[in-house]
């Protein structure tokens, strides 16, 4: 058995661990504030495994996710009040909303690379946030209030429990989907355009197609978490939204690992948990965390279950690249 094997089967077992701990998580928490902090890194992995469509899978860099997750929340809670949608009708039509706007986004940035196609994604999140200020229908810095929670027959998910297990939910069903996409047709070729964009597109990859849709489920699911946190709080405000929000979605993907699928929940894990457990040392926890991510870039730059995945990839990729100079030198040479 090969190591490949060996973690794909070990992978396989823990994954029903997981799941099991976390149905039963609930049962041995005391207090509400713990159930809370579990909902908010439920959330989190959504927007962390949303953005390593984009990043991890497809190698386009965007700092601007925290828009998507904005235009989820409102418009999922501007259906919910101004139009009395049901929150399972709302959330679908603000995850097409997000779809939508992920491919208007792909669409002009497709021709930008690197730090300039960051500064393009930068700047979307930052013109979400100030619609959200300023137009009226969103109420500005006031925020929408009183947002309804989700119901389905009768049962309202109106406590932090119920709100656990259906953030949880979502998170794992975005895993899950993540996981088919990864290994399917699809995904592979995602990966050939991260991997060496010249090699896909001779092989007949269409690299606008792939590019633009990768950006488009990236948004969908990032609008998902974005209704959920909606309903989950019930009120919004611009405020939620910050540059530095995507900032911490993009480091929880880094963290835990670029590329895989336990990665960015694993980073959602340690970013949003672990200050809240550091709470009562709140001079320094800061200080941790940032020495944590200085020695992982050091030490594992690929993150946390990177190894296995991106790091080994690229290596690849280098290792092709260089057999090629070579072979290109050797024949020069010999004529």
């Amino acid at each position: 058995m090969t190591r490949a094997h060996g973690f794909a089967s070990a992978a396989r077992f823990r994954a029903p661990v997981f799941v099991l701990l976390l149905a039963a998580a609930p049962f041995f928490i005391g207090n509400d504030y713990m159930l809370h902090v579990l909902v908010l890194i439920a959330l989190y992995s959504i927007l962390a495994e949303s953005l390593n469509v984009i990043v991890g899978f497809t190698g386009q860099f965007s700092l601007g996710h925290a828009g998507f997750w904005a235009i989820g929340a409102y418009v999922s809670a501007l259906l919910m009040i101004r139009l009395g949608m049901s929150f399972w009708s709302a959330a679908v039509v603000s995850m097409a909303a997000g779809y939508v706007m992920g491919v208007l986004l792909g669409l002009p940035a497709m021709r930008l690379k690197g730090d300039y196609l960051c500064i393009v994604t930068l700047g979307f999140g930052e013109i979400v946030r100030i619609f959200a200020t300023n137009l009226e229908v969103t109420r500005g810095p006031m925020g929408i209030p009183g947002i309804p929670m989700p119901e389905i027959g009768g049962f309202s998910f109106d406590s932090e429990r119920s709100m656990y297990y259906l953030c949880w939910a979502s998170a794992l069903a975005t895993m899950y989907v993540a996981a088919k996409m990864r290994h399917s047709r699809f995904g592979r070729a995602l990966m050939s355009v991260r991997d060496d964009e010249l090699a896909a597109a001779s092989l007949g990859v269409n690299m606008t197609y792939y590019k633009v849709h990768a950006f488009g489920l990236g948004g969908m699911f990032a609008a998902l978490a974005g209704a959920l946190y909606a309903s989950w709080t019930t009120f919004i405000s611009p405020d939620v939204f910050q540059f530095s929000d995507s900032a911490n979605i993009f480091c929880m993907m880094i963290l835990g690992g670029l590329g895989t699928i336990a990665g960015p929940v694993l980073g959602a894990f340690l970013l949003a948990g672990l200050p809240e457990v550091l709470r009562q040392f709140a001079e320094f926890r800061l200080i941790a965390l940032g020495l944590l991510m200085i020695i992982l870039m050091i030490y594992r730059p690929g993150g946390i279950l990177g190894s296995y995945d991106t790091v080994g990839a690229v290596k690849k990729v280098r290792r092709r690249k260089i057999d090629r100079e070579v072979q290109g030198t050797n024949v020069t040479q010999n004529k």
